[in-house]
């Protein structure tokens, strides 16, 4: 990898199976490397995006210089077979990524029952559900409403 370098994944839908293979070439014409490259799977939409009903997903990891990351996102502007596209920055490694709103201590671990099954994680209310009101019968009610207009 090269000094500054750093890494990056990027999701994109394209109209093509053959789009991966031209981003590849892409951004080793730039001197970035691919770390990894995900099969490219056919998806149907809810809803057209330019006219297509449906696409073909893929996604690339790769390291770069930061600098090179926009003219990237310009040649993916231009190419009409890419439909959406998504680049975000990879942790460099033994770095670790900024934790967004939720962290492991807004998360309370439930005990489980047998070894082999994972930890289920339950967030803390911060909150006090009401406690169950029991229903009461019409007689009560109506005997509770004459104590209180008396």
């Amino acid at each position: 990898m090269n000094e500054g370098a750093k890494n990056y994944e990027i999701g994109f839908l394209t109209t093509s199976e053959q789009t991966k293979e031209e981003l590849e070439k892409i951004l080793k014409s730039r001197k970035m490397s691919i770390i990894n490259a995900g099969q490219i799977l056919k998806t149907k939409f809810a809803y057209p995006i330019k006219k297509e009903s449906f696409a073909y997903f893929g996604f690339l990891h790769f390291s770069g210089a930061p600098e090179d990351i926009d003219w990237l996102k310009n040649e993916l502007k231009s190419d009409k077979k890419i439909l959406r596209y998504l680049i975000i920055s990879q942790p460099a490694a033994g770095e670790e990524r900024s934790r967004g709103r939720f962290d492991e201590s807004s998360f309370t671990a439930k005990k489980s029952s047998a070894e082999e099954k994972p930890l289920e994680f339950t967030p803390r209310l911060t909150k006090k559900t009401p406690a169950r009101v029991e229903a009461i019968t019409n007689e009560a009610l109506e005997k509770k409403l004459e104590e209180i207009l008396k």
